[in-house]
């Protein structure tokens, strides 16, 4: 009943209280051999701790939850859990082990959603577009082929297209996102975890396309989830991005300032080359005293660890902004 009700928590967005139940039951299963519930419990503290930035924890959790399903033949939890290690080993900047789990669980459940949604992303980060796209065909035809209950896939889509057309420049796809996030968003079976991943995509959309309405909207709805990692980038990151569309640029500098404490502690250096370029921007736009030698600071420090890390799109972006502050 605990491990139920943990992931009741977890899929409402409740996180704390998720956390607490899953190490109860944790607790609970030691010698009584109750695999399905501790595996249960397990992947959702994984979760959780995620969530927080705790990835050291997580991931202790999501490899015994991966043994666990192992052990069961569980397919469906193995791909869970080979979707939780390859996301913290992803968060870190280790590219080659999270694909090592993206790629074991997709052999476990081809179509899984998730998996093809971060193993997308994963590719696009390093500038190998044309995998990137591969993984982005295979997302688009399950979310086709699921019906519009579905609120994994849509989602899914609803997230990634948003984020590479940011990392590519490339907005044809933006309607198609809409429409998968708008899609989540009214149907009423849809858990409110799915239902915050679609409005992390139309944060997104909002901040590529300069919609200062959609902005607004979306900052009520994320803001509860303040102080948070997600798939696709810290709740702050957003926040500050829809509050730079918004033309509120001090609000903005405040996100952006979490974001970059969020990422430093819990060491996500890819989702910090993506801060620090974001508040750089953010910077130049307010213009104000010491805003130009911060903005700089901010990007020589993207720069370094998107090289570090490979992430040729980032690099490219940070330089042209270079460029402009040294004109």
């Amino acid at each position: 009943t605990l491990a139920a009700w943990a992931n009741v928590d977890v899929f409402h967005n409740r996180s704390r209280d998720g956390l607490e139940k899953s190490l109860q039951v944790v607790s609970l299963s030691r010698g009584n051999d109750d695999l399905h519930a501790e595996l249960n419990a397990r992947q959702d503290a994984a979760i959780t701790l995620s969530r927080t930035g705790e990835g050291q924890h997580a991931l202790e959790h999501a490899s015994v939850a991966l043994e666990m399903a192992e052990r069961l033949r569980d397919r469906y939890r193995l791909a869970r859990a080979c979707r939780l290690v390859g996301a913290i080993y992803d968060e870190s900047g280790d590219w080659d082990r999270a694909r090592q789990f993206y790629d074991r669980g997709l052999a476990a459940a081809y179509q899984d959603a998730t998996l093809l949604m971060q193993r997308s992303i994963l590719e696009y980060q390093q500038g190998e577009f044309n995998q990137g796209e591969a993984y982005l065909g295979r997302l688009l035809e399950a979310a086709t082929a699921a019906p519009a209950r579905a609120a994994v896939q849509h989602a899914a889509v609803a997230r990634t297209i948003p984020v590479v057309a940011r990392i590519t420049g490339n907005l044809d796809q933006l309607d198609r996102a809409t429409l998968a996030a708008e899609t989540v968003i009214s149907t009423p079976s849809s858990e409110p975890a799915f239902a915050l991943a679609a409005r992390m995509g139309l944060a997104v959309i909002a901040a590529l396309l300069g919609d200062a309405e959609s902005a607004a909207e979306q900052y009520a709805y994320l803001q509860e989830q303040e102080g948070t990692m997600t798939t696709i980038a810290t709740v702050d990151r957003l926040l500050g991005l829809l509050s730079k569309t918004m033309a509120e640029l001090d609000q903005a500098a405040a996100h952006f300032e979490d974001a970059l404490a969020f990422c430093r502690k819990a060491g996500h250096r890819p989702e910090l080359a993506w801060t620090c370029c974001d508040y750089a921007d953010a910077l130049r736009e307010r213009g104000g005293e010491g805003d130009r030698a911060k903005a700089m600071s901010l990007l020589d420090e993207s720069l370094a660890i998107s090289r570090e890390l490979g992430m040729r799109p980032l690099m490219e972006r940070v330089l042209s902004r270079r460029e402009i502050l040294g004109a």
